[in-house]
């Protein structure tokens, strides 16, 4: 038989057998069950946001489709019902498949055709509900039986129970789908089982160490399960969230901690550049807005290190002008830093120097007249510097403008009598070296000027203040 009929043979096999090898695009067919003559949409996950993909206006039997010609990137996407609600797809190698639900009840009621890697989702999305609700029926009863031990340990053996049935069915997603997204979302989502550590029976406090050593195992294991060279991942809350969970629950929250975590997870992304982008900017802006102090330090060292060397691809020039000036503000007043030296008038024309001013620790109090929260701060501030001045504290306080008419007539309704200094021709650039672009701000220095805390509300200074004198 000539080989063309056998390839027109096999055509008209895979044509019968309703194959779809050489689709094309994405066609996503959909029958939702309770809405008629609607808008229906597809979006998709990226990180912590979501965003539409697709929309499409269904018949008087919730009948639509979702279609284009380009495949879509695979990820989690989420078909979005009138209300708002919503339930979710996964969406990776098969892109041409049907699926019929009910509005009141998506996951329970789904039916999927043409898409294994959707049944075996929705398989997953069934097996966890029930395993969720089961464990919140065991803390119930754990909190009713708070004062029966007994009944404690007996609902703690089976939480356990229900754990170890997850990993089990989680293992063996990952087992019998290499390469798929839901084996890698699996993956990613599994945390370090902490082994049991050989702890020395000579140990002066066998509890701490072990804290310590689970401690630096979970670090060190955290992100073993995650491959940062699969940017579908993105397209999924999973590698968010882990970043998040990580960065804020499971580190201690000092920059010395912080920074060698961020430069390794950083490295591990270079394995692509999407999610290299996407970790590198998550972990600079989580750093620039944290308020927690000290934490400015995680991003001068991630600007410093992947922005002005230029390893940030995606940052336009601009981009890269405004993150040199702001580190270039914050670098002097770093935490640990020693701070910079203010030479500055009294009411009475005299120059004090701030180096030169002898003391346990000095307050560096930035303020305005007209601001509200100064109001509040300064008689606050004031009535404590009296309570701590005979144990070596000092108040520099910085009136930030130049009419001093104002300022004489502020220290006498206040009764400042800390050291009350002022810059009218601004030669010292206090506002570069101390950032300062709104009001209060206080900076605590220790004997030897270092810098110990800074742009601390005064009722963190009382507790410091407690703490340290």
């Amino acid at each position: 038989m000539p080989r063309f009929k056998y390839i027109f043979l096999f055509l008209a096999f895979l044509i019968s057998a309703g194959c779809s090898v050489f689709a094309t695009g994405y066609n996503i067919k959909v029958k939702v069950d309770g809405i008629q003559d609607t808008t229906l949409l597809l979006a998709y996950h990226y990180g912590n946001r979501k965003f539409i993909k697709d929309t499409i206006e269904v018949d008087n039997s919730g009948s639509g489709v979702f279609s284009g010609d380009e495949a879509l990137p695979g990820g989690i996407y989420l078909v979005v019902t009138p209300g708002m609600n919503y339930f979710e797809l996964l969406i990776d190698r098969e892109q041409h498949f049907s699926l019929e639900t009910s509005l009141d009840n998506p996951v329970e009621d789904m039916n999927i055709d043409g898409s294994r890697e959707n049944r075996q989702f929705i398989d997953y999305h069934k097996f966890m509900n029930k395993q969720q609700s089961l464990s919140a029926g065991i803390r119930e009863r754990m909190q009713n039986n708070s004062n029966n031990p007994d009944s404690i340990k007996y609902l703690q053996s089976l939480g356990n129970e229900i754990d170890r049935e997850v990993q089990e069915y989680w293992d063996s997603i990952i087992r019998n789908n290499p390469g798929t997204l839901l084996a890698g979302m699996v993956q990613a989502m599994k945390t370090p089982r902490v082994p049991e550590f050989n702890i020395p029976s000579n140990s002066s406090n066998p509890d701490s160490l072990k804290w310590v050593m689970g401690y630096e195992y979970n670090k060190e294991h955290f992100f073993d399960g995650v491959d940062f060279s699969d940017d579908r991942l993105l397209r999924t809350p999973i590698l968010h969230n882990k970043l998040e969970h990580f960065f804020n629950r499971v580190l201690i929250q000092s920059p010395d901690s912080i920074i060698p975590q961020a430069v390794r997870v950083i490295e591990y992304s270079r394995a692509n550049d999407d999610v290299f982008q996407y970790v590198t900017v998550f972990l600079l802006n989580h750093y620039e807005r944290s308020q927690i102090m000290g934490h400015d330090e995680v991003f001068v060292e991630l600007v410093e290190r992947y922005y002005l060397n230029g390893d940030a691809f995606w940052a336009n020039e601009e981009t890269i002008r405004k993150l040199r000036e702001r580190i270039e503000r914050i670098k002097p007043n770093l935490i640990g830093r020693t701070a910079a030296e203010l030479k500055m008038s009294t009411p009475d024309g005299d120059i004090v120097s701030l180096h030169e001013t002898d003391a346990e620790y000095i307050i560096i109090y930035f303020y305005e007249p007209s601001c509200g929260h100064c109001k509040v701060v300064t008689p606050r501030l004031s009535e404590l510097y009296r309570s701590y001045r005979e144990r070596g504290l000092k108040i520099f306080g910085v009136y930030i403008y130049d009419d001093k008419e104002e300022w004489n007539q502020y220290i006498g309704e206040n009764n400042l009598e800390w050291i009350n200094v002022f810059d009218p021709q601004n030669r010292s650039n206090f506002r570069f070296y101390y950032d300062i672009y709104s009001t209060p701000v206080m900076y605590i220095l220790d004997s030897d000027k270092t810098i110990i805390a800074k742009r601390v509300g005064i009722e963190t200074l009382e507790q410091i203040l407690e703490e340290v004198m």
